[in-house]
């Protein structure tokens, strides 16, 4: 162990991270037309089929694939630059913003799984007039993903940081969903509407612990009766050296580490009934924690 080092150990994780960035990149080429010389297509494929078993880049899980990675490794690169930091979202960096909102459209899967087992919440949202609150919208690729997986709803994004909802503006332009898709610079702690929404998606990893509590109650009394809080946290492998960094990145995005037990008891003083996990049959790397607000007016 002593002979391997430092430099032994920073070489074995870097083949890692070469995986990823070509993974990306194969990706890239194979859905977005990009002219590229035959020897490296050819051998980014070949890394490609390597290391995801022969997976196309077809799937539609492809794109997400492309904003983790520059999620990831713009992250990675911050971190080293800045190694003492804490969470904050105050430099604006558009490729970074743009890759991590690329990313969250991957946790509809996770929505799907819980419209199937949660008592309700695939009827609501099917139904023309649902509305899905989406906390922390950021660039809007969430609410565009919950907006075509659901033609007939209307997503409300809500979010503190103006640069990063100006990208969500023209990202929902573009889309042409501006008439089914509302972008407001709102703090969810100050959300006013009561018995609106019949989903609410909130993030926990970009929310400090001390706004966690007021947010939530402010989702309760947001939510019709008989909606569902949908609160993800960051996921990974496991393993104890996983967990660590999933710790990390929560902490420098500005959330909370949450243990289990800890916030299903912090759901629960929250006034939201049934509260538990949804077993996770996604790839997205997000844990999904849910409650329901009382079916009583």
């Amino acid at each position: 162990m002593a002979s391997r080092g430092l430099m032994g150990t920073a070489v074995e994780l870097g083949v890692s991270v070469d995986a990823l960035a070509a993974l990306a990149a194969h990706v890239r080429l194979e859905t977005e037309g990009i002219d590229a010389d035959p020897a490296v297509r050819g051998l980014l494929a070949a890394i490609a089929a390597e290391v995801t078993a022969g997976a196309s880049a077809d799937d539609p899980a492809a794109s997400p694939v492309v904003g983790l990675t520059r999620a990831f490794l713009r992250q990675a690169t911050e971190l080293v630059e800045q190694p003492g930091r804490a969470g904050a979202w105050d430099q604006v960096d558009e490729d970074l913003l743009q890759g991590m909102g690329r990313l969250s459209m991957a946790v509809v899967d996770a929505f799907a799984t819980a419209e199937d087992q949660l008592e309700g919440l695939g009827e609501r949202m099917a139904t023309d007039g649902a509305r899905f609150l989406d906390v922390g919208t950021g660039t809007g690729w969430l609410a565009i993903a919950v907006a075509r997986r659901h033609p007939g709803a209307h997503v409300v994004g809500l979010d503190i940081f103006d640069p990063a909802l100006a990208l969500a503006r023209a990202n929902v332009a573009a889309e042409g969903l501006e008439d089914r898709v509302e972008l407001r610079q709102q703090d969810v702690a100050a959300l006013a509407e009561e018995a609106s929404y019949d989903a609410v998606w909130l993030p926990l990893p970009f929310l400090p612990r001390a706004v966690t509590e007021p947010a939530l109650a402010a989702c309760a009394r947001a939510l019709r009766p008989g909606g569902w809080l949908l609160a993800g946290t960051f996921a990974g492998p496991p393993g104890r050296l996983a967990e660590l960094l999933v710790d990390l990145r929560t902490v420098r995005a500005g959330g909370h580490p949450w243990r289990d037990d800890e916030l299903l008891a912090v759901l629960a003083a929250g006034g939201y009934a049934d509260v538990g996990e949804i077993p996770r049959q996604w790839t997205a790397p997000v844990r999904l924690f849910v409650g329901q607000r009382s079916t009583s007016p």
